[in-house]
């Protein structure tokens, strides 16, 4: 496989890419840019409220963008939101730019963790007015063939506490 000089983390809310990218960082001495909370802070307000003032395609246009800008840097882990595989650049980004893992989550852990997330309200609004399960499995369905073409490898994320995750993964990635 060809060195890559950045990791990306992708895959559905809650599947961990916030905090395996945190510990991943840590272990393999990157810099994590977490795309959510680097856009959080230049809206200056949660996305939810960006959402509701602003609408999603605007949301995605910022997040697009931000990706552009990363693509061109070295040395980063980066945590993207659940959705930037939506658009087809990003995915030719992502996969030309950075070392892509699809960190995984089934439909019953990604329910369980996002009702267990005090913050899934502010940094995760609804995307369809179905209740979160269906909203969930239809999105998943949708999104996961996305998530695999992207991805160079994926992670299944169900059973395997996040600090065991990295340190079985950190030593194969690039970091130079």
């Amino acid at each position: 496989m060809k060195k890559k000089p950045n990791i990306a983390l992708i895959g559905f809310r809650a599947a961990g890419k916030s905090l395996v990218g945190k510990l991943l960082a840590q272990q393999c001495h990157l810099v994590l840019v977490d795309m959510d909370e680097r856009l959080v802070a230049s809206f200056g307000k949660d996305i939810d409220e960006w959402v509701a003032a602003e609408g999603w395609e605007s949301f995605r246009r910022a997040e697009s963008e931000l990706l552009a800008e990363l693509a061109c840097q070295s040395g980063l882990i980066v945590a993207t939101g659940g959705g930037v595989i939506l658009d087809s650049h990003n995915r030719h980004l992502l996969k030309t730019h950075f070392h892509v893992i699809w960190l995984k989550a089934s439909l019953e852990t990604t329910c369980l963790r996002l009702m267990s997330d005090p913050k899934t309200g502010r940094n995760r609004p609804a995307l369809t007015a179905l209740p979160l399960r269906q909203e969930i499995e239809q999105l998943l369905a949708a999104r996961s063939r996305l998530y695999e073409e992207t991805a160079h490898i994926t992670v299944e994320t169900d059973n395997i506490p996040p600090a065991e995750l990295v340190s079985r993964l950190c030593s194969g990635f690039p970091t130079d």
